[in-house]
């Protein structure tokens, strides 16, 4: 690894195209982005004084760790993140805690598993938060999301930030009135929600003109006027939340070019949470170009922000978390979505890997690349900020601080990752909790449905159980589900329900 910091020119030489951009309102930007894809060469960057380190946190939500180069993926083009990543220190075992994207928010901020005791809503009111837990010791801090649920509905989970910038129009965000019906991309039956939503989105975007004004793009834009607004005025603590690649999918036909060019037929942006045979197998596979193309778009943009912080000169000095909430399923399972969801039905789907294995990569100045295999969740992300900000940490928080394993220091913070929906909520009989110690995975039924084991080494995709055979596995898996349940503070009536032996 070299420390030898490369120009912007060079970088830029160095580039592999891999779609068209728009021009941006900065002309630095423009001539930046104009028919290239930016690469960064791994090096290690020089420490700054620990104290006045920056955070800066890239959410990407719905990134599957199984679409990134880096990860093993020869398909789908992500220069950018691979790059990235050969720069940082990467966690190949890192798993989602609360599921989906609420829960995952609580987790992140409080450093708490909220799962527990929370469904999807706001915070507790006595929640003591990351982003006020900076801003109390000196740090400038700012959230730049267009991620709608963070604001929508009551969340607020802008909460403790100094300052918040929403980039509306993302799903149902009641952003535009008009046009009152714009033409579908496809049969509305085969839409989730049907027409409501995706009207909603398309009637959001009616008005947009260029790669520029979608919202990814507009969002990374509105993070690097953030850093160019703030970078001068001490450490601070920026906290980026990008929707995409969340569907609905519609990214620039270019980048759909990348992976179904000359496709014809009905383009399903937003598909139903369900069985994929309401699909035919020439829409599924668009489906998933789709889906391909904007972890694409996203990568694109994501090298536009990094360059920027390079460009800044704020990369020697700033420590950059990017990571994922969770998955999505394309097909795999004979299922699409999240969960099977519609108007007169639920079922949640197990928490299989597509759904739960999640990309997570922290680049520290000063500190060697590499890939580690401790077993991390969310809740770990707060007391990790908190860790190199050099503040202290509050009471209370249920994750570690991932700063010893990247100095080397111990091997995993825990023995098994737990991920599952609320347990608050009445999700119906099937409800599951995963848990993995990276090698075997359990789903636990609880009794109210059939329990699962698969071993992921000679079953990646989790298509043999083998709970029938394996059983004491399964049982020294719940007993650390029990364990983990009790020591974060569950309710004990939640916990007794789950105390029922998997086999």
């Amino acid at each position: 690894m070299s420390d030898v910091k490369v120009s912007r020119r060079e970088f830029l030489t160095m580039a592999g195209a891999t779609g068209a951009t728009a021009a941006l309102g900065n002309e630095m930007l423009a001539q930046a982005s104009e028919g290239t894809q930016l690469c960064f060469f791994p090096r290690v960057l020089r420490q700054a004084n620990e104290s006045s380190l920056n955070i800066i946190t890239i959410m990407c939500d719905t990134l599957r760790y199984d679409h990134i180069g880096f990860h093993g993926n020869s398909w789908i083009q992500t220069p950018n993140i691979d790059a990235f990543a050969a720069q940082a220190q990467v966690f190949d075992r890192a798993y989602c805690g609360g599921f989906p994207t609420v829960p995952n928010r609580a987790e992140l901020f409080t450093g708490r598993f909220m799962y527990t005791i929370l469904g999807w809503e706001d915070l507790p009111d006595d929640a003591i938060v990351s982003a006020q837990v900076m801003s109390d010791n000196g740090y400038t801090t700012g959230l730049v999301f267009d991620n709608w649920h963070l604001k929508d509905d009551g969340y607020f989970l802008d909460r403790g930030f100094q300052s918040w910038e929403w980039i509306r129009g993302q799903e149902g965000d009641r952003y535009r009135a008009n046009p009152s019906h714009p033409p579908l991309p496809a049969d509305p039956a085969k839409f989730r929600h049907g027409a409501k939503v995706i009207e909603q989105y398309l009637r959001n975007m009616a008005e947009r003109n260029g790669e520029a004004e979608y919202l990814a793009a507009r969002t990374i834009q509105a993070a690097i006027n953030w850093l160019q607004r703030n970078k001068d005025y001490g450490a601070f603590n920026l906290h980026i939340d990008v929707f995409d690649p969340h569907e609905p999918w519609d990214p620039p036909q270019s980048y759909v070019d990348l992976y179904n060019p000359g496709y014809g037929g009905q383009e399903i942006i937003y598909p139903a949470y369900a069985p994929p045979d309401y699909m035919t197998a020439d829409e599924l596979d668009h489906m998933r170009a789709l889906y391909a193309a904007e972890v694409s778009l996203v990568d694109h943009w994501v090298g536009l922000l990094l360059a920027e912080i390079d460009n800044f000169g704020l990369s020697e000095s700033s420590v950059v978390i990017l990571m994922s909430d969770h998955g999505f399923l394309l097909g795999e399972h004979n299922s699409v979505g999240k969960a099977w969801s519609t108007d007169t039905y639920y079922e949640p789907y197990s928490l299989y890997q597509e759904l739960v294995h999640i990309p997570l990569m922290i680049r520290v100045p000063g500190v060697t690349p590499k890939r580690l295999k401790a077993l991390v969740q969310p809740a770990d992300i707060m007391p990790t900020i908190l860790d190199y900000a050099d503040v202290p940490a509050p009471g209370g928080m249920h994750g570690f601080s991932l700063k010893p394993y990247i100095n080397g220091q111990g091997t995993s913070p825990r023995p098994v990752a737990i991920a599952s929906r609320s347990l608050e909520q009445d999700l119906g009989p099937k409800q599951r909790i995963t848990v993995t110690d990276g090698e075997w995975t359990l789903f636990d039924g609880a009794g109210k449905t059939n329990s699962e084991l698969y071993y992921l080494p000679d079953d990646p995709r989790q298509e043999k159980d083998l709970i029938g055979s394996q059983c004491a596995m399964a049982q020294k898996l719940h007993a650390e589900l029990i364990g983990f349940l009790e020591a974060v503070d569950t309710p004990a009536e939640t916990v007794n329900s789950w105390r029922k032996p998997p086999c």
